[in-house]
């Protein structure tokens, strides 16, 4: 018990020394520090999940998160600093049927200057201001049901390709929703209804609303299949009454050539279009898009070549189901980048990528790196515009420090339909589970 109340004391004297640093490199100095004090105040008492399954399962996620976009054409830059702190629990099963999960989740403002917000790090304030935040991000009550089934009831994240909740922040996106699920190794199928989100840095969860001011729920079902020979397809249809319609198509095969080299083919269809007068302003009544992404990925020694290609027939396709107020649900397929999703009406995009694991030079080392060009992009002058996005992303996960990542990702975008920018993420992510 000692030991647990030493770790307690020292992280929040760290905290406090983190709120007062102004300077990225030293933020990040006592970052480094901070995590040895995880390892060696708090880690000899931790034990597995196994052996405290009768408390069920407590998880701590510490994440510090550095944004920095650098915007051209006159607009204000984006920068934050930030410590966010993911707590979840799982509960085991009472009498084989019945748990209850939850997570709260925090994210403590350390830089964040008022003219500088956007960054979908900190909440930003009609006065320009940028806040830290917190919520009961997940409650949910899940059931163990026969026929090898479940469902969960509440707040929770979503994995569905038509209602998802990204975690490309300090902090996810969650849900409150209901999700059915059933099915064997081979085949599983889900059913999901929901009537309210919580996007990125929300302290609450609101219902969706249309362009008329009306709450819609949206409703989504889905089947997963994988055939013998190793083919795997995943379908889906989602819709919210008076507002839109979605549909998806995942099929994905590997082909072994040799055992240390495959070959991934992988496509996506995602289809969707306006079904009453409440759609949104930025879609319309009259809205209807098709975005079709196909990709080629050769794996082996090490290392991943991609290529991949993307086009969008019709209007710019939108995934989001109450334009992104509440809901963030992303992309699935492999144009969906940092910051752009090559979804504009009428644009068509190429996609070259390389990843690496360094292992046989610095173990836990990874990296990728990868070219986006998209043009064809219909505009309303009746020119067409294009853009590109270069990325860089480097992952390293010290082999002695368990569940410890450090992280980098820098993109650079140019773009006739959007501003320019340079833009650079510093991501430090720790866990530990106390039981």
């Amino acid at each position: 018990m000692s030991v647990v109340l030493k770790f307690c004391a020292d992280f929040v004297v760290w905290l406090t020394r983190l709120t007062m640093i102004k300077k990225p490199a030293l933020y990040f100095t006592y970052l480094a520090r901070l995590a040895a004090v995880l390892l060696s105040c708090g880690v000899a008492e931790i034990s597995s999940a196994e052996e405290n399954s009768d408390y069920g399962e407590l998880g701590a996620h510490f994440r510090s998160f550095y944004f920095n976009r650098d915007k051209a054409q006159n607009n204000p830059d984006s920068v934050a600093l930030t410590q966010a702190l993911m707590l979840r629990y799982s509960s085991p099963y009472l009498s084989d049927f019945v748990g209850l999960n939850a997570s709260w989740f925090g994210n403590l403002k350390l830089i964040g200057e008022d003219d500088k917000g956007g960054t979908g790090v900190l909440q930003d304030l009609d006065d320009g201001s940028q806040k830290s935040y917190s919520k009961l991000a997940e409650v949910f009550v899940k059931f163990n049901l026969p026929y090898d089934s479940s469902m969960d009831v509440g707040r929770m994240a979503l994995l569905t390709p038509l209602l998802n909740d990204p975690d490309y922040r300090a902090t996810p996106t969650t849900t409150q929703a209901g999700i059915f699920k059933i099915g064997t190794k081979k085949t599983s199928a889900y059913a999901v209804a929901s009537d309210k989100g919580s996007a990125y840095t929300e302290s609450d969860f609101s219902p969706y609303t249309d362009s008329n001011g009306d709450q819609f729920n949206i409703y989504a079902v889905g089947i997963r299949h994988k055939l013998d020979n190793g083919l795997f397809v995943h379908g889906a249809t989602a819709y919210a009454d008076n507002v839109l319609n979605q549909s998806y198509l995942n099929t994905k095969y590997i082909l072994h050539i040799k055992n240390d080299l495959d070959l991934l083919f992988d496509g996506y269809l995602y289809h969707g279009r306006a079904n009453g007068e409440g759609a949104l302003s930025g879609i319309g009544a009259n809205y209807s898009s098709t975005l079709t992404n196909t990709a080629m990925q050769l794996a082996g020694l090490n290392s991943k070549w991609t290529l991949s290609y993307q086009s969008v027939n019709g209007d710019s396709y939108q995934t989001s189901w109450d334009g992104g107020v509440h809901d963030d649900t992303s992309f699935l397929s492999w144009q969906s980048v940092q910051r752009l999703n090559f979804d504009r009406g009428g644009e068509n995009s190429w996609q070259f990528r390389f990843d690496y694991d360094f292992k046989n030079y610095v173990n836990g080392l990874s990296a990728m790196a990868r070219y986006i060009s998209g043009d064809d992009i219909k505009r309303q002058d009746g020119l067409t515009g294009s853009e590109w996005e270069r990325d860089i992303d480097f992952i390293y996960s010290p082999p002695d420090i368990k569940d410890l990542t450090l992280r980098w990702r820098y993109a650079v975008v140019r773009s006739s339909e959007t501003y320019d920018s340079d833009e650079h993420r510093l991501i430090i992510n720790y866990k530990i589970n106390p039981f």
